[in-house]
């Protein structure tokens, strides 16, 4: 992939090339913010994720803190679900390697279930988190198979 083209893509969502990877942190956003309001736990989640795995910028670090305050539409974040997948496809890639896209969306399962009152319960991810997810893993082409809540529901369980 030209970096031209990928710089065009990543100034399109207002994330600076150098800040690249805060995209990484869409797919935990859109799954937060899946039920129109986001979790304090979930936003503190996200926070320490990104400064204990990402080297953000401070520009980074704004872009996070917005999405973390304001919910991203959903057309932003198609645009940024294929652009992560773009990376990852890229031969000239900007260390975003494909492996890590299962990585993201387990991730973003894991911050769906992720609420005060049920701190990673398989059973507390709503619906619209768990329809989130599935539309994360079409758009990075992950087959993440069944949500621990859907696994548990098949098996007897109520989600």
């Amino acid at each position: 992939m030209e970096h031209d083209r990928m710089k065009q893509a990543l100034e399109k969502l207002q994330i600076p090339p150098e800040d690249f990877r805060v995209l990484k942190l869409l797919p935990l956003i859109y799954v937060a913010w899946a039920d129109g309001k986001i979790d304090e736990t979930q936003k503190q989640r996200i926070h320490d994720f990104a400064m204990e795995h990402y080297e953000l910028g401070p520009a980074g670090i704004a872009i996070m803190s917005r999405w973390l305050s304001e919910r991203p539409t959903r057309e932003y974040v198609a645009e940024g679900l294929h652009d992560i997948y773009l990376l990852a496809r890229a031969e000239d890639d900007l260390e975003v390697d494909f492996s890590e896209l299962a990585g993201l969306l387990s991730y973003a399962e894991s911050i769906g279930r992720t609420t005060a009152k049920a701190l990673g319960d398989p059973r507390g991810m709503s619906h619209a988190a768990d329809a989130a997810l599935h539309e994360i893993a079409r758009e990075l082409h992950v087959d993440h198979g069944e949500s621990w809540g859907e696994l548990l529901e098949e098996l007897g369980g109520e989600a």
